[in-house]
């Protein structure tokens, strides 16, 4: 899977190399995305390098995790990650994960990303249910889970550990192959 790309409408999925620490290091800087997910804070140059370069590859290489990159299909310009995260291939199950750049932001990157690589996990995969989490709150997430077709299934009573050591409620939602 060391080549897999995914066309998503005007942007493209693919795997992030030692040339996107740049823009994610730029991008992790942006205080929603260090609020909002798990990436360390502060966020330094070091951070972004060992995610494009260690992380990455170690998440596909054990198969629990599928990161990409979402970048604009004409300029090449990086705009975000999602992921497959959590993947048990044997039971069917995947969860999805993203953030996006604040210069990418209200362009329909999370949301082509997101149907691109549901579309991708249900037909090359095999997975069968999508998970979506999402610390209660984070209502951008949700409205791009909600415009990808999850169906909002609840809320999950202290789910999500934070930073800080402290616990925090989660919505949940799931995807279907029939929802698309």
């Amino acid at each position: 899977m060391d080549t897999v790309e995914i066309a998503a409408g005007r942007f493209r999925l693919r795997r992030c190399h030692a040339a996107d620490a740049d823009w994610v290091y730029r991008a992790c800087q942006d205080p929603a995305i260090q609020r909002w997910t798990r990436v360390p804070s502060p966020y330094r140059l070091d951070d972004a390098l060992a995610y494009v370069t260690e992380f990455v590859d170690a998440s596909w290489t054990s198969g629990r995790a599928a990161p990409f990159g979402v970048f604009d299909g004409v300029s090449g310009e990086g705009l975000g990650t999602i992921s497959l995260v959590s993947m048990d291939l044997a039971d069917g199950l995947a969860e999805v994960g993203y953030w996006v750049a604040p210069w990418a932001r209200r362009r329909g990157a999370a949301t082509a990303g997101t149907l691109a690589i549901a579309r991708w996990a249900f037909e090359s995969l095999g997975v069968a249910r999508l998970t979506w989490l999402a610390e209660v709150g984070n209502d951008g997430s949700r409205a791009v889970a909600e415009r990808a077709g999850f169906t909002v299934e609840g809320t999950l009573r202290d789910r999500i550990r934070r930073r800080d050591g402290s616990r925090a409620d989660a919505w949940i939602g799931s995807l279907l192959p029939s929802d698309l």
